[in-house]
């Protein structure tokens, strides 16, 4: 069991990578990549988050794992848990490329691996929900750089972050996702109770 889930973590790790870098190819082949804007959707860094996730956890599968990796597992899953709610609501519609096998990898499958792999194999002490906030830190950053980019050269990942909306909308959204935010990482932090499919 130990070695048959560390097999699955760096394959899907693997299979991440190779979803961010086949679409890193079709912008460089298309005439579009931008090293800033590609690798500054969150989409892209939340995947590339979760596959070295995986790598670090496949490195402790069935052992006592330090605190920061399990920390970094829920976090990890509550991002992917959120790209993929706002994807399929928001954006899947108006994207010619849903149906692709590397979209479906970064917004649908890295979610449900990071997910089931933090159910299979909780942590070994259990999350105080009082940090439950700490999810939110690396959105936070992620959103000031954006609306700073957006503010100065115009760009912006994503349609509900268009500062030609105005602020007000934007603002909805963004306390929307953050309240998504604290609640998926406090039902993350509290299904660390259930049982440990993998003892050490």
């Amino acid at each position: 069991m130990k070695r048959a889930m560390t097999l699955v973590r760096v394959l899907a790790a693997a299979l991440i990578v190779a979803a961010v870098i086949n679409d890193l190819r079709d912008a460089i082949i298309g005439g579009t990549f931008n090293f800033f804007n590609f690798f500054g959707y969150f989409t892209i860094q939340t995947n590339l988050i979760a596959a070295a996730t995986l790598v670090i956890a496949a490195r402790f599968t069935g052992l006592a794992r330090p605190q920061w990796v399990e920390y970094l597992r829920a976090f990890a899953a509550t991002y992917l848990v959120i790209v993929v709610t706002v994807y399929w609501m928001l954006l899947a519609p108006t994207a010619d490329n849903r149906w692709e096998w590397s979209n479906l990898v970064l917004h649908g499958l890295s979610c449900l691996v990071l997910v089931a792999d933090w159910l299979l194999e909780g942590p070994r002490a259990r999350l105080p929900l009082r940090h439950v906030g700490l999810v939110l830190v690396y959105p936070v950053v992620w959103l000031i750089v954006v609306l700073i980019r957006g503010a100065t050269d115009g760009w912006f990942p994503y349609p509900f972050l268009d500062p030609a909306k105005g602020y007000a909308s934007i603002a909805v959204v963004i306390a929307g996702i953050f309240v998504a935010g604290i609640v998926l990482g406090g039902v993350m932090f509290s299904v660390t109770r259930w049982r440990r499919l993998v003892p050490a």
